[in-house]
């Protein structure tokens, strides 16, 4: 029987979260998605830090470390995505063709 990793349970968790985006664009636009999905992780993160904090005080105290912590992972993470994406344009989104003018 096998275990999974914590980078195996990372990845699923990925890859469920990019489906749940991508079934709701059906219905939303996707600049309105991203913005969701933006404000729930920093909901989501919010709560992580105050839930694991010992206090209020120490809450305060984690918030400005925290914060540049996280928004510095998410710079990474977003420069490492656009990387791909430039150099796997054709096979991610296909050929476009320029309209005539």
């Amino acid at each position: 029987m096998s275990t999974k990793t914590d980078d195996d349970i990372f990845w699923e968790l990925v890859e469920k979260f990019i489906d749940h985006a991508n079934n709701a664009c059906d219905n939303a636009d996707p600049g309105i998605v991203s913005a969701a999905l933006i404000n729930a992780t920093a909901r989501f993160n919010a709560f992580v830090v105050a839930q694991s904090s010992l206090d209020k005080n120490e809450f305060a105290e984690d918030v400005e470390g925290t914060t540049n912590y996280l928004t510095g992972r998410y710079r990474e993470f977003l420069k490492e995505h656009m990387e791909d994406y430039r150099e796997n344009y054709t096979a991610l989104i296909g050929a476009r063709e320029l309209p005539e003018e």
